[in-house]
């Protein structure tokens, strides 16, 4: 099994509905893990905790180990922080971060969380069920650097393990640049492009057998091509990778993960590959 059988819920106090509760609940009698849910000491006020005891008390009857960890810190991303230096949790749930003005001056919700941990990142939406429907990989198939590598072999790993286990189809999107956003337009020929990343893609999946059908490549940005593809093919998950640099470097560059998930209205599971500052 590609995580380990820990898994840590983030509680969102302003929303009686926890989806991300709900999804690890799910996903624990499936794979027999153990949930922690975080809740800061100022949400832990009785509707929500009378809420959370309900869920919690159904997952028990099922057989799920579950905590509750009441954090002192100031903000919601000390407390993660500190919670998963105790512990080693193979994965983080969390709901989705609703679009609002102000992340045109400060960093999303969901972009901190995933400069901050090492750990798998599943964000959730309301009412989507990943039963049996597509889970899109998105890889680089031209990687060949150590870093983007890892994160192939890691979303390989980890959304084939998903497709099996709720008995989906799994498909690969991989993008490859445009002339605009290259400037040797002699080697940027559209379909040989193709048949290279096509190419790449086989290499990536090796002795994995995958029809051709479910295998996208094509041209562009991939934060435009990823949520294309969804709509097409009806994915309700999907699986990317981030370098998440730190530093000023971070600050200033959005990757593709972050700025794909805007876009989307799947769940998003995030491998997360964090750097030193260079």
């Amino acid at each position: 099994m590609p995580f380990n059988e820990q898994i840590l819920v983030v509680i969102n106090p302003e929303k009686d509905e926890q989806v991300a509760l709900d999804r690890a609940i799910r996903i624990s009698e499936s794979l027999g893990a153990c949930i922690t849910v975080l809740v800061r000491k100022k949400h832990a006020i009785p509707k929500l905790m009378e809420t959370l005891d309900q869920k919690l008390n159904t997952a028990v009857k099922k057989g799920i180990a579950v905590s509750v960890v009441i954090s002192n810190e100031r903000n919601w991303l000390g407390a993660l922080t500190c919670t998963l230096r105790e512990k080693n949790f193979g994965l983080v749930i969390k709901e989705l971060h609703a679009p609002s003005l102000s992340d045109h001056v400060f960093l999303p919700d969901d972009w901190k969380l995933m400069r901050n941990t090492n750990q798998p990142v599943l964000l959730v939406r309301a009412g989507n069920i990943m039963d049996q429907q597509p889970v899109l990989l998105c890889v680089n198939a031209a990687a060949s650097d150590a870093e983007h590598l890892l994160l192939n072999e890691r979303i390989l790993k980890e959304g084939r393990f998903i497709a099996e286990a709720v008995n989906a189809p799994m498909h690969l999107v991989s993008a490859f640049p445009s002339q605009m956003q290259d400037g040797d337009k002699s080697l940027q020929v559209p379909a040989l492009q193709e048949a290279q990343y096509r190419a790449g893609c086989r290499r990536l999946l090796g002795e994995m057998e995958l029809p051709e059908s479910q295998i996208h490549v094509d041209q562009g940005p991939a934060e435009l091509l990823i949520p294309q593809v969804v709509e097409e093919i009806g994915a309700h998950l999907v699986v990317i990778g981030t370098v998440a640099r730190l530093g000023l470097q971070g600050f200033l560059l959005g990757n593709t993960a972050e700025q794909v998930l805007h876009r989307l209205r799947t769940d998003v599971l995030v491998d997360v590959l964090v750097l030193p500052q260079s």
